[in-house]
């Protein structure tokens, strides 16, 4: 859902009179190690089905530490509590999970669900009787025109704060947060 909250923010901001150029002056500390983050987790999703490596889950969370450092660095920007709690929502049901985040089995495509409960899932694993934290897991069924998802309680926060970031960049000739 990032890219449609993406959209929409955008959309928003300039229907309300923001400038996507405006976008250049949040002044966001340690951006690459946001995109670093997000590429450990790309890789471990694209790598994960094709070669058995113990380590993915410890990637998965060393990922979360550099966004939660990254996301403290830039605490001063509107919406970033928000991500912060939701990126801290996910990072506690992953932890508590062997570092994968688990998934509601009922509504994945059968051939997906049999590569997860191989345990070949990634960044994410099937929920079982034993998974901690269930509630957090991505279990909200989100039934999209052209795809469906899951998503969790911790993903609708970051993508309301995300929503605020954006719309407020937009709005904003120049930003001071240091």
């Amino acid at each position: 859902m990032f890219l449609e909250v993406l959209a929409a923010a955008i959309i928003i901001g300039l229907v309300s009179g923001g400038k996507l150029s405006n976008l250049g002056n949040l002044n966001i500390k340690y951006i690459y190690l946001i995109a670093a983050a997000f590429l450990i987790q790309a890789g471990i999703e694209f790598l994960n089905p094709r070669y058995a490596c113990g380590g993915y889950p410890y990637l998965h969370v060393l990922s979360y530490f550099l966004l939660f450092f990254t996301l403290g660095k830039n605490r001063r920007l509107p919406g970033i509590y928000i991500i912060l709690a939701g990126t801290a929502l996910n990072f506690v049901v992953i932890a508590l999970n062997g570092g994968r985040m688990p998934v509601r089995p009922d509504v994945l495509p059968q051939q997906l669900a049999a590569v997860m409960a191989a345990g070949r899932g990634g960044t994410h694993q099937l929920i079982t009787e034993s998974t901690r934290f269930q509630f957090l897991a991505d279990k909200l069924y989100v039934a999209l025109p052209y795809q469906h998802q899951l998503i969790s309680v911790g993903d609708i926060f970051i993508n309301v704060g995300l929503l605020i970031l954006i719309i407020w960049g937009m709005r904003r000739e120049t930003h001071c947060c240091k």
